[in-house]
């Protein structure tokens, strides 16, 4: 059997591919630092009254964000951080050990599309996070910075666009 293709079909064929992968539902990846940490740096050290008061702030602002998905690392300061947001919308975090970035660039590819996931950090390794999910070099984040707030679309594989956002704790 033969099929006969117009010259013209095939330039429409390839549009329409092209403008249904395009809107094929992108997704988002919210990245946040942990909250204030109560002192130190070892793994058990949780965040502070301050820190209390921020992932209270980071629940009420994304309480409505659509979040499906929250990574934390083995560090109690982002548990905790991530708990107010994880209590309110009855999901449980799932721990990623810090050192396995690209475990959990992994994870966050493979999630279902027009799905969002909470990461909650280090100032040391959500700059690789936003690389590796094809964001490019974002500004290291300063010791004492505890607000900046990073919204990864992932657009196609390995590209990806971010906004950088601040958002406010509490006066001390």
């Amino acid at each position: 059997m033969r099929v006969n293709v117009r010259p013209w079909a095939l330039p429409v064929l390839l549009a329409a591919w092209s403008f249904s992968l395009a809107a094929q539902p992108a997704k988002t990846v919210i990245l946040v630092r942990h909250a204030e940490r109560a002192g130190g740096v070892s793994a058990d050290v949780g965040i502070s009254d301050a820190g209390r008061c921020r992932a209270e702030a980071l629940a009420r602002m994304l309480a409505d964000a659509n979040v499906k998905r929250i990574y934390t690392t083995e560090v109690a300061r982002t548990q905790q951080t991530a708990e107010p947001l994880a209590a309110k919308l009855h999901i449980r975090p799932e721990v990623v050990p810090a050192k396995d970035i690209e475990g959990l660039v992994a994870k966050l590819r493979a999630g279902p599309p027009d799905e969002v996931a909470l990461v909650v950090g280090h100032s040391n390794t959500l700059p690789e996070i936003v690389k590796l999910l094809g964001g490019g070099s974002v500004p290291p984040i300063g010791d004492s910075e505890y607000d900046r707030l990073f919204v990864v679309t992932l657009t196609h594989p390995n590209q990806a666009t971010v906004v950088t956002l601040r958002y406010a704790g509490c006066a001390p």
